[in-house]
């Protein structure tokens, strides 16, 4: 059985790796805009620290083999 913090971070880990492949799909639809100038750096750096922020989630649970 999992404790709570393991829990609460496997939810994090969740949402996070959802939030990359949503941020992903986006990106792809955001690319044909004519604004896309403006909006693809703001994406990039939000798909940056997301990505980062889901990979340290994903090594902490490895570390407590989950």
């Amino acid at each position: 059985m999992i404790n709570f913090e393991q829990r609460r971070l496997l939810h994090k880990y969740v949402v996070y790796d959802m939030a990359v492949q949503s941020l992903q799909r986006d990106y792809k639809v955001i690319e044909n805009l004519k604004l896309s100038k403006v909006y693809l750096p703001i994406l990039d750096k939000l798909l940056d620290s997301i990505s980062q922020e889901c990979y340290n989630s994903k090594r902490l649970l490895a570390k407590d083999k989950i």
